[in-house]
């Protein structure tokens, strides 16, 4: 296993089981939980998932069923929130609506995208990640007009995984 010795985490000894070891090591998925921010960094930077076993275990979270099901959710949650207009009383940060409204066609595409059965990479998903979660994102504050769209679309062609 290529995870460091410092990134080893051992559960209790697993007593009472028949060829149960002393110590259990739970390292790859737990490490991909701990350090799940650091990680959704670099694989939309561009890392390759198998360049470790903590990444690859990141990248297998983030492209389940699940975790893509719930990234859709939260785009056309911001698509909803643009729409509706009213600021409702919330600490979260509001997504900039003109540039939601302006992307929507993108949005409805990589909803679909999202939840439809056909693989998607690490590499999308975390660049989509990065748009929702982090603050300074195009989705809450965009540098430009069309800033949101531009991204959305990279990300959207990052989800495609390459045919060898």
């Amino acid at each position: 296993m290529d995870v460091s010795p410092a990134q080893q985490v051992f559960s209790p000894p697993l007593s009472g089981r028949r060829g149960a070891r002393q110590g259990r090591l739970i390292g790859p998925a737990l490490m991909a939980w701990w350090q799940a921010a650091a990680l959704d960094r670099q694989l939309a930077a561009g890392t390759s998932p198998q360049a470790n076993s903590v990444l690859a275990a990141r990248a297998r979270r983030i492209t389940a069923r699940r975790s893509r099901k719930r990234l859709a959710d939260g785009l056309t949650g911001a698509l909803r929130s643009a729409r509706d207009g009213t600021p409702g009383f919330t600490a979260a940060i509001r997504p900039h609506a003109q540039e939601v409204l302006a992307a929507r066609t993108v949005i409805a595409a990589l909803d679909r995208r999202l939840r439809g059965p056909e693989p998607v990479t690490a590499h999308g998903t975390a660049m989509l990640l990065a748009l929702m979660t982090e603050g300074t994102s195009p989705l809450y504050r965009p540098p430009e007009p069309g800033a949101l769209g531009s991204h959305l679309r990279a990300a959207a062609a990052a989800l495609e995984p390459t045919r060898s």
